[in-house]
């Protein structure tokens, strides 16, 4: 069975959020008033931004995060009912039948991967399984208009992806206790040094603002 993961080439990336606009449409995920206690919107993937360096050598950082699609995914074992499993194919997928929408998975994850959408119930990137089964690419991969992103399986050494993978050229962003992703980057010169950012102040702590998104509609209007 095929490995599927992800490139995001930040070379080619212009930043025009297409791929974030592309699976809220595809997920019908829903839009928010935002607030000044929150000022963010439900999402699968979210952008990292930060400057770095001294004037006149400054840097705008920009990465692109979603899940990870983890070897070892940190939040599995922090569910207390087994509602999030990874799939025979490894991608991570929730059930949502069993969700109860507690919220633990969501601090769990060093990326903030996961959250809780306007149905209360957990919801984290899939690399749309959906579009899969169809025998199509993703979506945020197929609207992407600067060729930044690029999917396939890991397990054939022919594949552009295995090949990226293989060279060392696309890296994993590896937090914590994760020692192994499926979604990988091709650094540009805007990014500090791609194996210290786990230790970048700037970066963490912008990453960090994810636990600032919005709580359940639902549970808003109940309360």
């Amino acid at each position: 069975m095929a490995e599927y993961g992800m490139i995001v080439d930040l070379n080619k990336c212009i930043r025009c959020r297409t791929c974030y606009v592309a699976r809220k449409i595809e997920h019908n995920i829903p839009a928010h008033p935002r607030d000044n206690e929150h000022p963010y919107e439900y999402y699968r993937l979210r952008y990292v931004e930060w400057e770095w360096g001294k004037y006149p050598n400054t840097r705008r950082a920009f990465i692109p995060i979603s899940c990870m699609q983890c070897g070892n995914p940190p939040y599995i074992k922090s569910c207390p009912i087994g509602a999030i499993i990874k799939r025979n194919d490894g991608i991570i997928a929730i059930k949502k039948g069993v969700c109860t929408g507690c919220g633990v998975c969501t601090t769990a994850c060093p990326y903030g991967a996961l959250y809780i959408t306007s149905d209360g119930k957990a919801d984290v990137c899939d690399f749309y399984t959906e579009r899969l089964s169809a025998g199509l690419p993703p979506k945020c991969v197929e609207v992407c208009n600067a060729g930044a992103r690029i999917f396939g399986n890991l397990d054939d050494s022919k594949s552009e992806i295995a090949i990226l993978t293989e060279s060392g050229k696309a890296k994993p962003l590896l937090l914590k206790e994760v020692t192994r992703t499926r979604v990988f980057y091709v650094p540009s010169p805007n990014e500090p040094d791609w194996s210290k950012l786990r230790s970048d102040e700037s970066f963490m702590q912008t990453l960090d603002k994810r636990n600032r998104d919005l709580p359940p509609i639902q549970k808003e209007e109940a309360s």
